[in-house]
């Protein structure tokens, strides 16, 4: 594939590439490419994904209107230190060829450890997102080492990466973009109809891929406890195989005696959709960096049962929208809360005008330029870029 990218006669950011080395889509891509759109767009940023081809990353992608640089490389979750040693001279080539005036901006540990070096090899500005909650070993600490900037999505993961020092670590929260068409009620519950979610229950949903963290089975003992009570419930599972299998989930509800009554519907893009088709949210998860769901659910007006931990935590401290249970919870507990909030949702649903301001923190427009700002205080990382038009052929 080939990519031809002029930069105009100026000093300063004009290009942003964003590498990832697996295939499959997850929140963190979500908010990239939310951002990438608005940098685009409003910035006059031209951004590109660097990644492997006929995956659901490059094709998100270009549907998002983003340039794809092929990786010629295997999407896996972790390459081997090993292989990007053997890669290095080859990755070294498709860097060297990105413009002077690009930023290269990671979204995971994984990419650092595979194109970080390499990007800083080859002269490039360094910005690592920080989305998670790691143990922090020295080999990630190493890798964070090698940003420039270091953007964390919450307190939380501000706290995690708490050895880099304050100049070069930055508190700025995702973007959360919601599609007014996608989260229509009417639309999105046919949307779960098509997906053989009844029409005549109240929906209780889970969605997120299927990690350990994340916990889809206590939301399956949850439901097995909240049809004792409400019979009136359906429950639906909206996220993709992670730690478990789909197959291993079917098998804990009908083991759980519910598996009539769970419908697992798939990972699917927009988010905004399934979450408009539920009743209750029940986000599970320990942990949790940011919890793009809970802001989701705030601004589209779906209540919530979340963990009180983490970055579910600071969302509900900052807007509400739901209730929050302990993190050793059990099962019962969540299921008490809600049964709470089915009884009484708008005495948790946020108002029209509070969704709207749950919008404005979190979008794209704000997101982007406090992004724009710190890619700016890495200016001067580019004085030595050569002058005059340039084009990277890749």
């Amino acid at each position: 594939m080939h990519v031809s990218i002029t930069q105009p006669r100026q000093r300063g950011v004009r290009a942003v590439v964003f590498p990832f080395v697996s295939g499959d889509m997850g929140g963190s891509h979500v908010s990239t490419f939310t951002l990438a759109r608005a940098l685009q767009e409003e910035h006059g940023l031209q951004c590109c994904v660097l990644c492997s081809t006929d995956t659901l990353i490059a094709r998100h992608a270009i549907e998002n209107a983003l340039c794809v640089i092929p990786t010629g490389e295997m999407p896996v979750s972790r390459h081997h230190p090993l292989y990007d040693a053997s890669r290095l001279f080859a990755r070294l080539q498709i860097v060297k060829a990105f413009p002077m005036h690009s930023v290269v901006h990671f979204n995971d540990l994984r990419t650092m450890q595979s194109w970080g070096p390499v990007a800083r090899l080859a002269g490039r500005p360094v910005v690592y997102h920080h989305r998670s909650l790691n143990r922090m070993t020295p080999p990630k600490r190493l890798l964070i080492s090698l940003a420039h900037q270091v953007i964390c999505i919450s307190a939380s993961c501000q706290d995690n990466v708490s050895f880099v020092e304050p100049a070069r670590c930055a508190l700025v929260l995702n973007p959360v973009q919601i599609d007014p068409k996608s989260a229509q009620r009417a639309d999105a519950r046919q949307f779960a109809a098509e997906h053989g979610c009844p029409t005549d229950r109240l929906l209780v949903g889970f969605v997120g891929n299927f990690w350990h963290w994340k916990r889809p089975d206590l939301f399956l003992q949850i439901c097995s406890t909240l049809l004792q009570v409400r019979s009136d419930c359906h429950f639906v599972v909206f996220g993709r195989s992670g730690d478990w299998t789909e197959h291993d989930l079917i098998r804990m509800a009908q083991d759980l005696g519910i598996g009539d009554r769970v419908t697992f519907a798939g990972f699917h893009l927009p988010g905004e959709r399934n979450i408009a088709a539920l009743d209750l949210l029940i986000a599970t998860s320990i942990r949790e960096p940011f919890g793009r769901t809970l802001v989701e659910a705030a601004i589209i007006g779906t209540p919530y049962v979340a963990t009180d931990d983490a970055g579910y935590r600071e969302i509900w401290n900052t807007w509400r929208g739901g209730r929050l249970v302990p993190v050793t919870a059990a099962a019962d507990e969540f299921a008490q809360v809600a049964l709470d909030i089915l009884h009484s949702p708008e005495s948790v649903a946020l108002e029209s005008n509070e969704r709207a301001q749950v919008a404005k923190d979190v979008s794209a427009s704000t997101h982007a330029l406090q992004i724009t700002k710190i890619y700016n205080r890495l200016r001067h990382l580019l004085r030595g870029a050569v002058e005059g038009p340039q084009e990277a052929r890749i």
